[in-house]
């Protein structure tokens, strides 16, 4: 391959690393062998010489080594790791056939900031069991990425290659044989951890590596430890150069840059380890690792298990699971007893144990009943760990402590979910045959899983019996009341049954209601129809709403909501009723009207003379007629508003009335045939009428006319006086509403005989009644009369 061609494969190799899958870069297990196996190492370096400061930096394309094998060796595998320094050449060629990396891997120098990587191939069809067959790396260069302030300077270029080969002898012993591999570096110290091995021996145990880029020259405080011992092969690799460019197969000193080696470890490890630690010191060296190999002893068991079949009830969380639980590729018997747990959704549901020991190649079957927790998440994972005490941990060493599990999906058995499905009904005056149609509900009745198949059938036991199914479910014929259709649904694992009732509905039966009216005492007056509510329906059952259209009654909307206070927009209204039993419903209808009230004449105030204090006597008797517009009303009177509202003690003298005191309103209720009624009123009032003047007085001791009375003046004319004189005007007497009367004694002279008594004679009186009716005194002459004179 020219130059040119090996530049662009190199740039094409640079995307490649990075466009490639890359694995981690720890060192971990990679494969495991059980069996009569054991490995060596074949391999070569391209460095002419070890690198260094001074190093001429020459790398060479190609290089050669064998492979030696003893007679009954059989290769198993063979893998080929390649690396170098740079990003990476995977355009290379084994014997001549080009080979493509199945997986890389990439480090980083951190002190340089440099980069190195590795490759690998599965190349065991390339690979003879010919004892001492000969292989050649060729078109390998990294040269494209050397130059002398990369590399070269800092004695980090290399490359090289190496090929793991695992075999089969049936004379070996049954060995466990650990594949880890990954790309790790020490420049000062590095520890890898080595698990999922099984040691049940240690004779003939031994560790074997592919590293990369020791130096023989650097050995400063360079040590290989395994489970904390320090490990040798001296003189080939000191204990304080372990990573020296050698090949412990072959003896070789001069793999410059790289090593592949084999240490003897049966004194470092002990019988019952899982696992495993190296650790690796540098003070100077750079080292990478990047293929790790253990061969131990293993003659133990190798537990695995199936399950072969598992039963489900529909509606319940239990399972019967049969499972197998078998010893193959195994070196020794199973013991009896080991345990077995089984998981769901990670959760341990229960524990079993194998009843016998089982022999290399043998089975054991088992079954166990499963409850599995009622909030379980369906379908779940049903995990089945055998060696398992129910936390993960075992109790049996086996070959490989990593395959004693299945897992498997389940899913429980229940029965079809489904919605509820309404009733069906149709209204009729009478039970006639009538048809429904009800092909839509093998569609509304599903949940979740369409393809569940629906069946409709007239009875329980056909449902479940699949027997009689209903066919015609868009023109089913019922003529009684109540059929009920039973519904199945089938998801084929598992069924439901529900169903709903198909009715014939008679219409509610009702009493007419009556119209009615109420008086109108204002625009406010309001019609309350409640009492239909227990009128109406014959079934008491039944609901009753109020509209006011008939087309707001049959949609069941506007509802009256005040019927017990309801203000109509106009009279004469229908009210319509609407009867309705929760299937059907039946509509009537009233009529509300307005009565109107009595109409009625105003009446005029009525007056009388005042017979003292404002008290009067009237006589309003006429007033029955008077006050009526209609004839045939009916009239009372009532001294007061209250009276006349509630009909009490109506005045039975409406021609003799007397008020005590005046004015005086008086209350006349009328009332009409519709028994409405109105009220109104009228005054009582009073005046002064003139006073009637008695002009004779008699004196003389026999109480008839003895005083001078003015009939209609005292209590009446409040204020009035009374002056009385004689013939010659001299005044004798003088009074007002707080005297007595005149009885013929002077009140305002004596005589020259010293009496007081008026003699016979003729008077005169001057009477003021200081009224403003009456402005004008009231003037005259009265006769005094006295016996015996």
């Amino acid at each position: 391959m020219n130059l040119k061609t090996k530049l662009q494969n190199t740039i094409f190799s640079i995307f490649f690393l990075f466009s490639f899958v890359v694995y981690g870069q720890s060192v971990s297990l990679y494969k495991q062998y059980n069996g009569t196996f054991d490995f060596t190492f074949l391999g070569n370096t391209m460095n002419v010489k070890e690198n260094g400061a001074n190093d001429a930096c020459v790398i060479l394309t190609s290089s050669a080594a064998k492979l030696h094998l003893n007679v009954g060796d059989e290769i198993e595998n063979a893998y080929l790791y390649w690396a170098g320094s740079g990003t990476g050449d995977f355009d290379i060629k084994l014997n001549g056939t080009s080979i493509v990396p199945e997986r890389t891997f990439a480090l980083t120098l951190a002190s340089t900031q440099k980069p190195f990587f590795s490759a690998f191939a599965d190349v065991t069809s390339l690979i003879s069991n010919e004892e001492d067959s000969g292989y050649e790396l060729s078109e390998f260069d990294v040269a494209p990425f050397l130059n002398a302030t990369e590399y070269c300077n800092n004695g980090t270029n290399f490359a090289g290659w190496g090929i793991l080969v695992v075999y089969k002898n049936s004379s070996l012993p049954n060995n466990q044989i650990n594949i880890y591999d990954g790309l790790q570096n020490v420049p000062s110290a590095l520890s890898i951890n080595l698990n999922s091995i099984n040691v049940v021996d240690t004779i003939g145990a031994k560790i074997g590596f592919i590293a990369w880029e020791g130096d023989r020259s650097l050995a400063v405080n360079e040590t290989l430890t395994f489970n904390g011992n320090i490990i040798s092969n001296a003189p080939l690799n000191p204990a304080n150069n372990a990573f020296n460019g050698t090949n412990s197969v072959t003896g070789s000193t001069t793999m410059y840059n790289m090593d592949l080696d084999i240490y003897d470890i049966q004194n470092n490890i002990q019988v019952g380890d899982q696992n495993a630690t190296i650790n690796l010191t540098s003070g100077q060296d750079f080292v990478m690792i990047n293929t790790v190999v253990t061969k131990l002893n293993n003659e133990a068991p190798d537990a695995t298990i199936v399950a072969t079949n598992i039963d489900t009830t529909c509606n319940s969380n239990s399972i019967t699971l049969d499972y197998t639980v078998r010893n193959f590729n195994s070196f020794n018997v199973l013991p009896a007893n080991t345990p077995i747990s089984f998981y769901a959704n990670n959760l341990l549901v229960g524990q079993a144990f194998t009843q016998n020991y089982i022999v290399v190649g043998d089975t054991e079957s088992g079954q166990i009943n499963l409850s599995l927790p009622s909030n379980l998440v369906n379908p779940f994972i049903l995990k089945i760990v055998v060696d398992d005490i129910g936390n993960g941990t075992g109790i049996v060493s086996e070959i490989l402590e990593t395959n004693n599990l299945v897992t498997l999906p389940v899913s429980l058995k229940f029965s079809p979910q489904f919605n509820d499905l309404p009733d069906l009904f149709s209204c009729s005056s009478s039970i006639v045959p009538t048809f429904f149609d009800f092909s839509n509900y093998a569609k509304s009745v599903l949940i979740g899983n369409t393809l569940d198949l629906v069946s409709f059938y007239p009875s329980l036991i056909d449902a479940e019996n699949f027997t009689n199914e209903i066919l015609n479910t868009s023109n089913f014929t019922v003529d009684v009341p109540l059929t009920t259709i039973f519904v199945r649904l089938d998801s084929f694992v598992c069924y439901s049954i529900t169903s709903f009732n198909i009715k014939l509905i008679l219409f509610p039966n009702y009493n007419i209601p009556n119209d009615f009216s109420v008086c109108k005492i204002n625009s406010k007056t309001a019609f309350d129809f409640s009492a239909y509510l227990s009128t109406i329906a014959l079934n008491p059952e039944d609901k009753i709403s109020f509209f006011e259209t008939l087309e707001n009654a049959n949609s069941n909307i506007n509802s009256i909501v005040n019927y017990a206070n309801y203000l109509p927009t106009s009279t004469p209204k229908e009210i319509f009723i609407r009867i309705d039993n929760g299937f059907c419903h039946s509509t009537t209808s009233f009529i509300i009207d307005y009565y109107e009230l009595p109409k009625y004449n105003s009446l005029p105030a009525l007056v009388s003379c005042n017979e003292g204090l404002k008290k009067g006597t009237f006589n309003f008797i006429d007033y029955y007629d008077v006050v009526k517009v209609e004839p045939m009303d009916a009239v009372k009177f009532y001294e007061s508003l209250p009276d006349a509202e509630n009909q009490n003690s109506p005045i039975i003298t409406p021609s003799n009335y007397v008020a005590q005191t005046t004015p005086k309103e008086i209350f006349v209720r009328l009332e009409n045939s519709n028994n409405c009624t109105s009220i109104t009123s009228f005054f009582l009032t009073t005046k002064n009428c003139p006073p009637l003047v008695y002009n004779y007085v008699s004196a003389n001791g026999d109480n008839q006319n003895a005083v001078f009375y003015v009939e209609g003046l005292r209590d009446i004319f409040l204020n009035f006086k009374i002056d009385i004189f004689n013939r010659w005007g001299k005044l004798v007497w003088t009074g007002n509403n707080n005297t007595d009367d005149w009885n013929g004694l002077s009140n305002q002279e004596i005589r020259f005989d010293n009496t007081t008594i008026s003699p016979r004679d003729t008077y005169f009186y001057v009477i003021e009644l200081n009224d403003p009716d009456y402005p004008k005194p009231l003037v005259g002459y009265l006769y005094l009369f006295r016996k015996n004179q």
